[in-house]
């Protein structure tokens, strides 16, 4: 049986103007994740990744009531990936701009035909990790990386399966300049997902002769 095409319902999205990418600040990124029968996904990961500002990128868990936010994103175009265990992987590209005039977004994720592996983060307190992720950026926005580091390291150790974490902090080691450390970081998120392009370029960056 072939495999079905991931389906899913991205509601109000909004065509942005593109003079409004002009402007300073940072942005705020809200939502609610559901399943197909409209019901709240707890424990849902959201990614929201750019190559252009640092940090690189920025992670979300979802509640109880399958709400997540992300704050502190630059004006950019972000690659937002979101995962739920058991149901398809949804990637799309959402422009974000200064301020709180961003759309929220309502999502609804397909089940998939696929096993589903065990849930990354079923042991996780949504609402402690999504605070702890937005302090650990805000220390980054302050310039305090040795505090963003050490504040990055305590949710890795405590949540090693969110892999943009991991991914933060080998480039905040290699902004410290400890290439070590770096390596440590990137081959820890490669573990958690094989398939990251972002964590094979930085490995063969820094193992380059």
């Amino acid at each position: 049986m072939r495999r079905l095409r991931t389906l899913a319902a991205v509601t109000a999205l909004v065509a942005l103007p593109a003079a409004a990418f002009g402007q300073l600040g940072t942005g705020r990124v809200a939502g609610t994740i559901r399943d197909e029968r409209g019901r709240p996904l707890k424990g849902a990961t959201v990614v929201a990744a750019n190559d252009v500002y640092f940090p690189r990128s920025f992670s979300a868990a979802t509640d109880d009531k399958g709400r997540f936010s992300i704050l502190g994103l630059r004006r950019a175009i972000y690659k937002v990936t979101i995962r739920a265990a058991g149901f398809e992987t949804v990637t799309f590209d959402l422009p974000v701009v200064s301020g709180p005039r961003n759309p929220a977004l309502d999502l609804k994720l397909v089940r998939s035909l696929e096993p589903a592996p065990p849930p990354l983060l079923a042991n996780a307190d949504a609402a402690r990790l999504q605070t702890e992720l937005d302090e650990a950026a805000s220390l980054v926005a302050a310039g305090r990386i040795e505090a963003a580091i050490a504040a990055y390291g305590r949710i890795a150790r405590s949540t090693p399966a969110l892999t943009s974490v991991n991914l933060q902090l080998g480039y905040l080691y290699e902004v410290t300049g400890d290439r070590r450390s770096a390596i440590a970081a990137y081959e820890a998120a490669l573990r958690t997902d094989p398939t990251s392009i972002r964590s094979r370029e930085a490995l063969a960056r820094l193992n380059r002769p």
